[in-house]
């Protein structure tokens, strides 16, 4: 089980385990957007302060409709005591965790200031 708690504005935020191109762990919040249908958006400051690449572009549809190319790349987190590939997009946002990262897990949120965040693998 992962933790995490709600911030005074609202957001449920988790610290998630990133390595950066050397192999060293970076924590770093990131918001829990059930919204986000991808695994991890990741804004271009962490993109270059964890020195990682981009290695394709991704075609995106956003709320606007139409299709956009989105920077994207893949980088290794410590999930559940385990190394897991994850793709990222660079995306001018805060940090996200969306759907495709948190598929076969149970997400709970006490929706108040500090509240828990709990997310919880089925093992499906």
């Amino acid at each position: 089980m992962t933790t995490g708690s709600v911030t005074n504005t609202r957001k449920p935020i988790v610290r998630l385990n990133i390595l950066d191109s050397a192999g060293h762990q970076h924590i770093v919040p990131v918001i829990v957007d059930t919204g986000f249908t991808g695994e991890l958006a990741l804004p271009p400051r962490y993109v270059s302060r964890l020195g990682l690449t981009i290695t394709e572009d991704y075609q995106g549809r956003p709320v606007t409709g139409e299709f956009i190319s989105i920077p994207a790349g893949n980088v290794i987190v410590i999930w559940q005591n385990r190394r897991r590939r994850t793709t990222f997009l660079e995306v001018d946002s805060e940090p996200l965790l969306g759907m495709q990262f948190l598929w076969n897990h149970h997400i709970a949120i006490d929706a108040v200031a500090n509240g828990l965040v709990t997310l919880t693998p089925l093992g499906g």
